[in-house]
């Protein structure tokens, strides 16, 4: 009895558990991993709130109209909103699944969205299957979870003979092996070997009947050819005058003939390369269905005991996204150049995270990369800079319309580029390229005095986008008069332009200073009261720039520079721009209220979509980007996005943006 008792309690732990949550059931080797948190979600917005909506009622409008049922809210779907919803995927050399796992809270509601004719289920126990009519994805469901996947074969796995043929695949190509010889009104196709699997050469357009295509099915088989060469015969002359009008009849009648075979050959091929991929198909079919039996009823390790994995999880995201590998990302995205990825293209680069994040004050999304311990030690060395913070006297955070910053160590990036190059693509090159990579490395170190660049070059700038202006430009354009001779016309027209500064620092101006004395000596540049302009006729802006407290300044506003010059240039910084900046290496900013009427109506589309965009502008608050500290060996960034005053949190916020720019 107390066996039983125990076998009972473990029985429903484990179910309390597998109901819990599901990412129990994705197993260890999941390459990628998608996770929408729904109790995190519908606390920011509930579920009324969320069927009242926009987003809402078009999803349960769409759907109702597509079922031909009626639906007044999500939670008619059946699915448990409260828990997490998992995406994920398995990667092989012959077969890649895609995975969706989801919560079930009413299996009888959820089989009212597949409850018709053509869509029909089995039922084993409390597991219910589903095959869609192309036998290409497989649904299981029970009461707690659904899980549906699709596979999608790879074709290099198959082009392998030795891989092929163990599951009885044949690799079939287009080969005419007769060479047509024809006038101008037949059509003549020539068997080509290429690498590509099953080359497909278009048929001529012929008819032909069914009793000539098994004809041309035997000959297809291998079987030699009769000898067509001709025999010199002694004729008469009259004989011989009418020879040509015989061979031309000749021709004419076994051109049409010939044509057919080819189009009969082409046929047969297209009808063999079915039967191939059907059987494709249905092995696809089969891996697909016990890959899902996997899932519901196998014991496997949990993607849970993966140590990366777990460590990228945040109870507080509402959604997260973790990738097992960058190096298995190349092989999967290139896999025409696979050989080379699978060398290690992308060595040293470790598993990718993201996560989104949304409160009472903003959304943000975070994202994070690991990196070998070497490679984590170099870019610590590189990323030990902090920007000018001088650079912080030029921002105006009341008119500036964005700004992007960064600041790098110049020598310790010239210094550790060559392992870093070595190590990313010196196994690219494979093993028999070490000497030369080694060389190459040694050379560019040799050319290079890090110590000089570094201080012509500092590794800190600074790009202020502080508004926009109207200015007339002219241009060469050409007309033609009524004879068609081409006349060459300048005319005019107003650009809209960014009003821009750019400053990076320079302790050692000398090369500066030589290239400036080049420019004004070829008149490429002019000077006036210290500061320079770029002579280029056909640049839509003057460029202006000078060099000032260790900062070479580039810019598009005359006025801007001067005051510069003068230190004239009065501005006021706020506390979060300041922060952003100063404490980053890299850091972007768009501020949307100040774009508002900036832009002319005439260049986005007219008074009405000027209206919308700016009353969409008037709504959005800060948009930002920076990047973190790297710990340990993590290396993060932080794409954040402000909500205006007046929302209640940054969900219902996006929800309203969505709204506004659909009316």
């Amino acid at each position: 009895m107390k066996k039983i008792l125990i076998a009972i309690s473990l029985f429903l732990l484990f179910n309390f558990a597998q109901a819990q949550d599901l990412v129990k059931k994705i197993p260890s080797n999941a390459f990628t991993v998608a996770t929408i948190k729904g109790d995190n979600v519908f606390k920011l917005m509930f579920v009324k709130d969320f069927n009242e909506s926009f987003v809402g009622k078009k999803l349960l409008t769409g759907t109702s109209k597509s079922l031909d049922k009626n639906f007044t809210s999500i939670e008619d779907f059946g699915i448990n909103l409260e828990k997490n919803m998992y995406y994920f995927n398995q990667l092989s050399d012959s077969i890649t699944y895609n995975c969706f796992l989801i919560p079930i809270k009413d299996a009888k509601k959820f089989e009212t969205l597949i409850d018709n004719k053509e869509k029909k289920f089995t039922q084993q126990g409390d597991i219910r299957t589903m095959v869609l009519p192309d036998s290409t994805s497989v649904i299981k469901w029970n009461n707690n979870m659904l899980y549906f996947v699709t596979g999608s074969i790879s074709s290099s796995f198959f082009a392998d003979p030795a891989k092929s043929a163990r599951y009885g695949i044949k690799d079939i190509r287009f080969q005419n092996d007769e060479a047509i010889a024809t006038d101008s009104a037949a059509v003549a196709v020539d068997s080509v070997a290429t690498t590509d699997y099953w080359q497909e050469i278009p048929p001529p357009v012929i008819t032909k009947s069914h009793k000539k295509t098994k004809t041309t099915a035997k000959k297809a088989t291998g079987k030699k050819k009769k000898s067509t060469k001709k025999k010199t015969v002694v004729r008469p002359k009259q004989e011989v005058e009418e020879e040509p009008i015989a061979d031309a009849a000749m021709d004419a009648t076994e051109a049409a003939p010939a044509a057919e075979r080819v189009n009969a050959d082409y046929d047969l091929y297209q009808q063999e390369r079915a039967e191939q991929e059907a059987k494709k198909k249905r092995l696809a079919f089969t891996w697909m269905s016990a890959q899902a039996e996997q899932i519901f009823n196998g014991t496997y390790e949990s993607i849970e005991s993966n140590k990366s994995y777990a460590s990228s999880l945040d109870n507080t995201a509402i959604a997260e996204l973790w990738v097992s590998s960058l190096q298995d990302v190349y092989n999967a995205v290139a896999p025409a150049i696979g050989t080379y990825g699978k060398a290690g293209m992308m060595k040293g680069y470790g598993s990718l995270n993201a996560k989104l994040y949304m409160d009472k004050k903003s959304f943000r999304i975070s994202t994070g990369l690991e990196l070998a311990q070497e490679q984590a030690d170099s870019y610590k060395k590189i990323m030990n800079r902090k920007l000018n913070k001088n650079f912080l006297k030029y921002v105006n955070s009341e008119k500036a319309l964005g700004f992007m910053s960064y600041s790098i160590d110049t020598k310790a990036y010239l210094e550790e580029f060559p392992k870093i190059l070595k190590q990313t693509y010196g196994s690219f090159l494979g093993a028999k390229m070490e000497e030369e990579i080694d060389l190459g490395t040694d050379l560019f170190s040799l050319l290079l005095d890090e110590e000089a660049v570094s201080k012509v070059i500092k590794g800190d700038a600074l790009f202020v986008i502080n508004g926009l202006k109207t200015k007339e430009v002219t241009y060469t354009t050409y007309e033609y008069d009524d004879d068609y001779k081409q006349k060459e016309v300048t005319k005019t027209k107003n650009e809209t332009l960014p009003d821009f500064l750019f400053m990076f620092s320079s302790e050692d101006h000398r090369l500066i200073n030589k290239l400036i004395k080049y420019g004004v000596n070829k008149n490429y540049v002019s000077v006036e009261n210290n500061i320079y302009k770029i002579l280029e006729k056909k640049s839509p802006i003057d460029i202006y720039f000078l060099i000032k407290d260790g900062i070479v300044f580039f810019g598009n506003s005359l006025s801007e520079m001067q005051g510069i010059s003068n230190n004239q240039y009065n501005n006021k910084i706020s506390k979060l721009h300041k922060n952003l900046l100063s404490k980053n290496n890299f850091s972007f900013l768009f501020n949307a209220k100040n774009l508002v009427g900036k832009v002319p109506d005439s260049e986005i589309g007219g008074e009405e979509t000027a209206k919308k965009f700016n009353s969409t502008l008037e709504k959005m608050g800060n948009v930002y980007m920076k990047s973190n500290p790297i710990k340990g060996r993590l290396v993060s960034a932080d794409i954040s996005a402000e909500i205006p005053n007046g929302h209640e949190n940054a969900l219902k916020y996006l929800f309203s943006l969505i709204e506004n720019a659909a009316k």
